[in-house]
């Protein structure tokens, strides 16, 4: 037992009450952040409004332009400050309740060995009693509720702590682990057979694609064509044979073009299935029934749509099978790209009723397999990659990314990572996987048993538009008109630009360049290297918010209203 004298046990009592005090303000600072963060938009405050009405009344004011950027940038700052805040909470609230109960140990220890004051009262002594009783039990439970708590609103913020870095370093060493360094990725510089080409990688295979093109003089448009239903699907491509989709109300189609001519070759029906809701489902007015890219491995051409009609066609246009998986439904409606491996039609599935990944056979429509996945349904597509020989299918989820083996569905690897309304698809190169939200973070995540986080930032984070990476770089372009470079394995930022517009298709490289599109249809064609250089600014002439397919020296681009052919020769 301690033997403490009547001056330290008052210092005790002043300590205690002074930890239960800074608890209970860091209990009550964390709540107030966490109300700003679920109730607060960043984005959403009259300043920042006003100069953005300004900016739309005037675009071509660089003065205006940066005022807007400055203000995003400080509204965006506050808003990782108070995450910030919850996080560091969670460490204050642990070292005020260890103090707090510490010093009510030694109170309570020296309360056997110290003699009763003589002359003190009965009632005051039982008055006193049962003060401490009371203070250590409502601060007790307000520590151990405040606590509890904050490691629930942990477990939704992501990791700013740095100590993910370390942890990767360790991961090397560990036997069994999915290590980077055997990916033997080569585009083809024929096929674009998914969104954002071969594997969804955003990386264009082939050499002589143009920079320089204008829409409305003609230049360079070697055809444009009218697609007949409208639809945010990206064209994928198999030799000559463009494959894109469009609906109108329930009715959904898809179209085969000749990529040389733009004649379209044949048009198959997706509509009518056994199972097919009577009502399309609700989706957010931009979004529609066809905002899926098609997938063709040179056997098959497959789409999906927001109705969950899932049909399979030979190139000829002639069905092979056709069947309804269930009605995706969410918030802003389905979107998610398909893509084939080895002979599986792979399908990202997320509604408000589950989210799963399924395989099924483009032969026969089997359903090879179907694996149910944790967390919320989400927006982005699958991507393809391999480390350590391991071929994996990888998702971009909320609040995890996870890897699955596409043959099976089986899972590999997992990590959290992301919160929010998560739509860009990841970013893949030889040795990391990256994933971004708007509002979350960017994350570069070493792959493989016990995948962990090596470096991330809250910067410059899309909503939309997907990230692309080499071994070297990762391209990021913003819908608030940021577009960013990094280094791909340290994460320092190399450079970073506003440029007056958003973006919502992906970015795509291409040789030593790197293609970013914006919402006006004017493509940004940037030197893919540490310094920022333009190589050209080439528009369209109408609004484009899909990502470009690259073949054979050609760029195919869906704007609003058209498609387009863009050749030099």
């Amino acid at each position: 037992m301690i033997k403490i004298g009547e001056s330290d046990l008052k210092m005790l009592r002043g300590i205690s009450t002074g930890a239960a005090l800074f608890t209970l303000i860091v209990a009550l600072t964390m709540l107030f952040s966490v109300i700003q963060l679920k109730t607060i938009d960043p984005l959403d405050n009259k300043a920042l409004n006003a100069i953005k009405e300004q900016y739309d009344r005037d675009p071509d004011n660089a003065l205006i332009a940066e005022q807007v950027r400055s203000l995003d940038l400080m509204a965006r700052k506050a808003y990782f400050a108070s995450r910030r805040q919850v996080e560091t909470g969670a460490y204050l609230l642990v070292a005020g309740a260890v103090v707090f109960l510490l010093c009510q140990r030694l109170i309570a220890e020296s309360k056997k060995t110290l003699p009763s004051v003589p002359g003190e009262k009965q009632d005051q002594l039982t008055y006193n009693t049962r003060y401490a009783r009371y203070l250590a039990g409502t601060v007790a439970f307000l520590t151990i509720a405040a606590i509890a708590s904050s490691f629930i609103l942990r477990s939704t913020l992501p990791d700013l702590s740095g100590k993910s870095t370390a942890k990767a370093e360790k991961i090397k060493e560990n036997k069994g682990t999915i290590v980077a360094g055997s990916d033997s990725f080569q585009p083809d510089a024929v096929n674009y057979p998914f969104f954002r080409g071969q594997d969804g990688r955003a990386t264009a295979g082939g050499t002589g694609y143009p920079v320089n093109w204008d829409g409305e003089s003609g230049t360079n448009i070697k055809w444009k064509i009218t697609v007949p239903k409208n639809g945010q699907s990206s064209p994928v491509i198999w030799g000559d044979k463009l494959f894109i989709t469009g609906s109108d109300g329930n009715t959904c189609e898809v179209y085969c073009i000749n990529k040389n001519s733009g004649k379209i070759e044949w048009t198959a029906p997706a509509s009518g299935l056994e199972g097919e809701p009577e009502a399309p489902p609700e989706t957010d007015q931009e979004t529609g029934l066809a905002a899926s890219s098609p997938a063709t491995d040179g056997k098959s051409v497959c789409a999906i749509f927001a109705n969950g009609n899932l049909v399979c066609l030979d190139l000829d246009g002639n069905r092979k099978w056709a069947k309804n998986i269930g009605k995706p439904v969410n918030i802003y409606g389905y979107s998610s790209s398909l893509v084939i491996y080895n002979g599986i039609v792979i399908v990202q599935f997320d509604s408000d009723e589950k989210v799963s990944l399924m395989g099924f056979d483009p032969e026969t429509g089997e359903l090879k397999y179907e694996t149910i996945r944790r967390g919320r349904p989400v927006w982005s597509s699958p991507v393809i990659a391999t480390f350590d020989g391991q071929p994996q299918v990888i998702i971009n989820g909320n609040p995890e990314v996870t890897a699955f083996d596409p043959l099976t569905g089986n899972e590999l690897w997992t990590v959290q990572c992301l919160t929010g309304d998560v739509a860009p698809s990841l970013a893949v190169n030889s040795k990391m996987v990256y994933a971004v939200t708007d509002y979350a973070m960017l994350a570069a995540i070493k792959p493989g048993t016990g995948a962990s986080i090596v470096w991330n930032d809250n910067m410059f984070t899309p909503n939309v538009s997907s990230p692309a990476a080499n071994d070297n770089f990762l391209f990021i372009s913003t819908g608030n008109g940021d577009v960013a470079c990094y280094d791909a394995m340290k994460g320092d930022t190399l450079w970073t630009r506003y440029v007056m517009d958003q973006f919502y298709a992906s970015p795509v490289i291409a040789e030593d360049k790197v293609y970013m599109l914006d919402r006006s249809g004017v493509m940004h064609i940037l030197k893919a290297g540490p310094v920022y250089e333009v190589i050209a600014e080439s528009p369209i002439g109408e609004p484009a918010d899909c990502t470009p397919a690259f073949s054979e020296k050609a760029v195919f681009i869906r704007g609003k209203n058209n498609l387009y052919c863009i050749s030099e020769n």
